[in-house]
């Protein structure tokens, strides 16, 4: 029986796991493909078991089947790295996430019902989010076996070894599941997996069925393990994956490329995947780098900066795009490589009514461009300084997201904005110097202010608000107003309190 300690674990298998990344690495490919250790293959995709080609066949051997065979090392690091960066996708479903080398994911279950909408039954809940993980893991790339069950050997064991894409074993019914699957399917320690089939022991039902303390008393704790994990009981925990570096994707092209169009087509799918593993982490990039391996060597490297801290990956192709129009490249472009150098976390944000993503969306797609086109330090921020002269009370300063200043440490000690005044108005433009205007009235009432040759009718005022100060060194005293004059709008004007003078030194829009 299952106890309540046995965690519920959706289990993710990748099968054949080193042609998969190899095939993901490239562009086109349909020949067959054998991966090679120690002289002899130790997996092989489907064109090439189509053509006689089997695991544990000699190199020479599997030549001699297919002559069109391609072969490639195994490499165990970068099968970990391709699983490492499949689970930091995961993370936007499940809490945790564990590696399961060389070619599994566990992740925990128990959140599932909050995929759902509420009082879904469990079943269905669990349902959902193994259906998610293996749509997540085919957008990255990757094909998948799911198979939840209650605890991490037996849902790892179903996902390897029961048949289907998706295999579900209810609290309780793990040992019934578990029972058809060969001994192999348990992962035993290799001296016990042999003694038990020395026995005439082959599948995981005939195990169960024998007394757990015959299997304690004979093989000792691998023994009694073996008879839990064969009833499947396992209440051993997670052990969740924490990502330590920042993501990365690179691409192989099938031909080399002297255009734009292949590599943003290359550039897409790369983002895809990048964006994908910062969302599952809750993080957004704000600066790429885009590196072109060229034809026969050398590279050629491109620095995107983001106008905000963005997962999404539509949103990084308008800038990378301008970068690689403006491009002159030496040679052809065989491969390329995407990675995020600066992230941020991204802060939870509620849209007022009124607002538009796709507007927003757009802003940033402008804000990327022009500093892509005229430089990051053309792009400046206006940051608030501790004066209350008007002109001085803001600084220039070089645009950095929202986001990014605060994973850097907060607020600059710099950035000091005056206490804020409820009933105080400012504009959104100031001119670079004021510009002096005549008034214009009747009766003592004021009816038009002279900007330059065109006089404009007053259709409104609000204050004064009396600003004044810095007697030490460049003394000032004025009276501000809201006016709104025909054809210009709500415009900031002072009365200068030394000679009676009109200022206009902003705009309101």
């Amino acid at each position: 029986m299952r106890r309540e300690a046995d965690p519920r674990v959706l289990a993710l298998w990748l099968p054949d796991l080193p042609v998969q990344r190899l095939r993901r690495g490239r562009e086109g490919g349909g020949w067959p493909l054998a991966v090679v250790s120690e002289g002899r293959v130790t997996h092989c995709d489907a064109a090439a078991r189509a053509a006689g080609v089997r695991p544990g066949a000699t190199a020479a051997e599997a030549l001699a089947a297919c002559g069109a065979l391609r072969t490639a090392p195994l490499d165990p690091a970068a099968d970990l790295a391709a699983l490492r960066a499949l689970a930091e996708a995961m993370l936007a479903l499940a809490p945790a996430v564990e590696i399961a080398p060389p070619d599994a994911l566990l992740l925990d279950a128990s959140g599932a019902h909050l995929l759902c909408a509420a009082g879904a039954h469990p079943d269905e809940a669990e349902r959902t989010l193994a259906e998610r993980a293996r749509a997540a893991a085919a957008e990255a790339g990757w094909q998948v076996r799911a198979a939840l069950a209650s605890g991490r050997g037996p849902a790892r064991a179903l996902a390897r070894h029961a048949p289907g894409p998706l295999v579900r074993a209810g609290p309780g019914d793990g040992g019934r599941a578990l029972a058809p699957l060969p001994l192999a399917a348990l992962d035993l320690p290799a001296d016990v997996e042999e003694r038990l089939l020395m026995l005439g022991i082959r599948d995981v039902g005939a195990l169960a069925r024998l007394p757990p303390e015959s299997l304690a008393l004979r093989f000792g704790a691998a023994g009694a393990g073996a008879a839990r994990l064969a009833r499947g009981e396992d209440a051993s925990p997670l052990v969740p994956y924490a990502p330590a570096t920042l993501p990365e994707e690179a691409l192989d092209l099938e031909a080399p490329a002297e255009s734009a169009d292949p590599l943003l087509f290359a550039l897409k799918r790369l983002a895809d995947r990048v964006a994908a593993r910062l969302a599952g982490r809750g993080l957004g990039a704000t600066r790429l780098k885009v590196t072109l391996k060229l034809d026969p060597r050398g590279e050629e490297r491109l620095t995107v900066p983001l106008a905000q801290p963005t997962a999404a990956a539509a949103r990084w192709l308008a800038p990378a795009k301008e970068h690689l129009l403006a491009l002159r490249l030496p040679a052809a472009v065989v491969g390329v490589r995407l990675a995020a150098i600066e992230v941020a976390p991204i802060a939870a944000e509620q849209l007022a009514l009124g607002d538009r993503p796709e507007a927003i969306a757009a802003l940033e797609t402008v804000l990327a461009r022009l500093a892509v086109r005229l430089g990051e330090d053309a792009l400046v921020e206006a940051v608030p300084v501790d004066r209350h002269r008007p002109e001085a009370a803001y600084r220039p300063a070089p645009f950095r997201p929202d986001g990014a200043r605060r994973a850097g440490g907060g607020r600059r000690e710099d950035a000091r904005a005056p206490p804020e005044d409820p009933g105080r108005f400012r504009p959104t433009r100031l001119l670079a110097a004021p510009r002096g205007v005549v008034a214009e009235g009747e009766g003592g009432r004021l009816t038009a202010l002279r900007v330059g040759p065109r006089a404009h009718e007053v259709l409104g005022i609000e204050g004064p608000e009396r600003l004044s100060g810095e007697w030490w060194a460049a003394p000032y005293d004025r009276e501000y107003y809201r006016v709104r004059l025909a054809d210009l709008g709500d415009c900031w004007v002072y009365r200068d309190g030394t000679d009676g003078r009109l200022w206009l030194h902003g705009f309101f829009d």
